[in-house]
């Protein structure tokens, strides 16, 4: 079968359509798409670069503030504990009632109880990460007898203590026949926790034991005559 010369030209007409398609739809739209994205990619680079162009020219503003706002933490910190335990409220009467002059005839602790959690900044090797930390309240509650001048001594030891503390309540009545203030005095204490937080065994003076027999029930066996001889 003979082809005529305007069938091929069709033909070749044809084919370089095809060729033509082929190639749009396998190498030309997908490198337009693919330098498309790229393009997008790149203006997202761009912003990210500018970003960190701007945060490189005020690096030693941010490293001067986030150290003044460590100190400033810091600080704040301080006048909150670790952790408070029964053992450190009952050091906290004795002590109490000592500077005082104050007679605390009973006392009762409450359990702690959580106030919020947050995170806190903390720097390691001069790289700053997240701790968790949460904060609690314990709360005091004696009943004390005192004069009107021990109660004001006790309101000003209360407020003056470095650790964060205050009064929550006072219920007081006054003893004609004494010249006495009697009642029950709460008083709320605070403290914050981290998970890197290490127990400090809270110091107790050591306490007296008094008489090793103090009902006279032990005897010595070996009491010696008036010769001298032991029975």
């Amino acid at each position: 079968m003979s082809v005529s010369k305007q069938d091929q030209k069709l033909l070749l007409i044809l084919l370089g359509v095809v060729i033509f398609v082929a190639t749009y739809l396998g190498v030309y739209k997908p490198f337009i798409n693919k330098t498309a994205v790229e393009q997008s990619e790149l203006n997202t680079l761009q912003v990210q670069v500018e970003q960190l162009r701007e945060f490189s020219n005020n690096q030693a503003d941010y490293l001067k503030k986030t150290e003044q706002i460590d100190s400033e933490i810091g600080e704040t910190l301080t006048g909150y504990p670790d952790d408070i335990r029964s053992e450190d409220m009952v050091m906290y009467v004795t002590k109490l009632e000592s500077e005082i002059g104050a007679k605390i005839d009973s006392f009762s602790i409450t359990e702690p109880e959580l106030v919020s959690d947050f995170l806190l900044p903390k720097k390691t090797d001069d790289v700053y990460t997240f701790v968790p930390v949460a904060s609690a309240h314990t709360g005091l509650t004696i009943n004390c007898s005192l004069d009107y001048e021990q109660f004001k001594k006790l309101l000003d030891y209360v407020y003056a203590d470095q650790e964060k503390m205050d009064v929550s309540s006072v219920s007081i009545s006054y003893d004609a026949g004494t010249g006495k203030l009697t009642g029950v005095i709460s008083i709320d204490k605070y403290f914050i926790v981290s998970t890197d937080y290490s127990y400090t065994k809270t110091q107790i003076p050591s306490v007296d034991l008094g008489a090793s027999d103090p009902f006279g029930t032990i005897s010595d066996t070996n009491t010696k005559t008036e010769d001298g001889q032991a029975n």
